[in-house]
């Protein structure tokens, strides 16, 4: 049997070596491009040019980056519940932005809570107060289309209290042309963000027509009663539908540079 002398088995295992790496690093010269690996780095052929593209490192997460991700994630569950629950409210008429915008604000709101572990937050334990305001629309701010504040106001026997005062409609209200009557629309829901459910609470409109020269509009409150909802959260959405009624006819107005849409309320009860 021939026997390798110890140095020729050397270069034989260095020459498979080499061969696995030559094809490790083998880039395809095509008519003067470089195409394929060349050790970490990618060289690809785009049109008449050639582009050399690093491999990307593999990112290692620290405890504290995963349980951001694992907040966020949350938070992001919990929008798309605020998004779908509302979907009376925002029409569907809002800024392409409105859903990161969403979730965002729903992470402030969940980093309010410091007592439990970051990793585990969840929007139904924390300060509601920073959802508030929130603006479905960016596109038509609800302090720009209504000229007063309607007053929020939680009850000991558990009721959600709106209170407008009186007010001329002409100079409260933004109105698009055409525009001869308007509804607040009022739509309230608890909602269990753990399980992503929600329960309807009221949907209510107030309609207003409007007549030129006409009287202020006397002061209303809108009542929530919320007593069997009791431990859990609560919001509030508010929007104004304008309208156009011709006869029997009623069309409406609204559209995307035209639908101001609110968290007008938000308790932990």
């Amino acid at each position: 049997m021939l026997q390798l002398s110890k140095s020729l088995k050397m270069n034989k295992i260095l020459d498979l070596g080499s061969f696995w790496w030559y094809i490790y690093c083998m880039g395809i010269n095509d008519n003067g491009y470089i195409r394929g690996l060349v050790g970490p780095l990618v060289s690809r052929k785009v049109g008449t040019k050639n582009y050399i593209q690093g491999k990307p490192h593999r990112v290692k997460q620290n405890v504290d980056t995963k349980n951001a991700g694992k907040d966020f994630g949350q938070a992001s569950r919990a929008g798309a519940a605020i998004r779908q629950a509302f979907g009376l409210v925002h029409q569907e008429l809002h800024d392409g932005q409105m859903g990161n915008r969403l979730n965002r604000q729903i992470y402030r709101a969940m980093k309010t809570n410091i007592n439990d572990d970051r990793g585990t937050l969840c929007l139904n334990n924390c300060k509601l107060d920073r959802l508030v305001n929130f603006q479905f629309n960016e596109n038509f701010h609800m302090q720009d289309a209504l000229n007063i504040d309607p007053m929020v106001n939680l009850t000991e026997e558990s009721k959600i209290e709106i209170s407008f005062p009186i007010f001329d409609i002409n100079r409260a209200l933004l109105l698009p042309k055409y525009c001869n009557a308007i509804a607040f629309k009022f739509h309230a829901f608890s909602f269990n963000f753990k399980e992503r459910e929600f329960t309807e609470i009221k949907d209510e409109e107030w309609e207003i027509d409007i007549v030129y020269g006409q009287d202020p509009i006397s002061a209303k409150t809108i009542s929530i009663p919320c007593k069997e909802f009791v431990g859990t959260p609560i919001l509030v959405g508010f929007t104004i539908i304008y309208l156009h009624k011709n006869g029997r006819r009623c069309n409406v107005l609204n559209e995307v540079d035209c639908t101001p849409a609110t968290i007008l309320a938000a308790f932990q009860l």
